[in-house]
């Protein structure tokens, strides 16, 4: 029988505040747990690099407002490696469950940590500022990890550098589904869909359709999330040892 009661919308998680100590709780809709770090941190026990559990939105800590400084409890990391070895024995976790597992990749395979991958694009579009796929690219990994606001504002300067980018007002549509804002996110989807003939884009009948779905609700809007990226990297559970063979979506 599978040890864990039905699956909830949200995950309790237990932080702690590295700016001040505090140890606090929140109710995390989603957590990604990157299982190459995984692998590297918990089951190798390899010092250093990234924490493999990944959460798509910003942490204030409710005593003194520091904005993403915690890392976290004990017994987070203790019920998030449960998970895993639950998923690995079970062959997959409950449709629904709040927990994913994923391999995160780059543009072109490699696999990355998204948070490893924003500082990658960051430099790639800092250092060439008119490199429009690039902060395409930043802005993409931006809205993956949940930092919204800022995802807004590279769409944002991408589309008043190129009107005709495509994947930008697809990005942006999808923010507004996450602000829960429907409405602005059709009228953003209605944009995309009148531009798309007229851009010149290689992919833009695939665009179309895909805007033209959303519209029509073929697609459910609320389909449009954010953190698609991440929901597209998912690693596929093996009795056996775990290897990160999980189909992998190109940021």
């Amino acid at each position: 029988m599978f040890p864990f009661p039905r699956p909830r919308k949200s995950y309790t998680t237990h932080f702690h505040c590295l700016a001040c100590g505090h140890t606090f709780r929140r109710e995390i809709p989603r957590i990604y747990i990157h299982m190459p770090d995984f692998d590297r941190k918990m089951v190798e026990k390899k010092p250093g690099g990234r924490s493999p559990f990944v959460i798509p939105q910003h942490i204030s800590c409710p005593q003194c407002n520091s904005m993403d400084e915690y890392e976290l409890a004990p017994q987070t990391v203790s019920m998030l490696t449960l998970t895993v070895a639950v998923d690995s024995m079970a062959g997959g976790l409950a449709k629904g469950h709040p927990v994913k597992l994923i391999a995160f990749g780059l543009h072109d395979g490699t696999v990355m940590h998204p948070l490893d991958a924003l500082d990658h694009y960051r430099g790639k579009f800092e250092g060439a500022p008119a490199n429009l796929a690039a902060r395409m690219r930043y802005a993409n990994v931006l809205r993956a990890i949940g930092w919204l606001d800022e995802a807004r504002e590279q769409y944002q300067a991408i589309l008043e550098a190129d009107p005709n980018q495509l994947e930008a007002w697809l990005g942006l549509a999808s923010l507004q589904v996450a602000y829960k804002h429907p409405g602005a996110a059709r009228k953003i989807l209605r944009e995309l869909q009148e531009r798309a003939p007229h851009s010149g884009h290689p992919e833009r009948q695939a665009y179309e359709a895909q805007t033209r779905a959303y519209l029509e609700g073929v697609y459910p809007l609320s389909d449009l999330t954010p953190d698609s990226l991440l929901l597209h990297s998912p690693v596929k559970s093996k009795p056996s040892k775990r290897s990160p063979h999980g189909t992998r979506k190109k940021s």
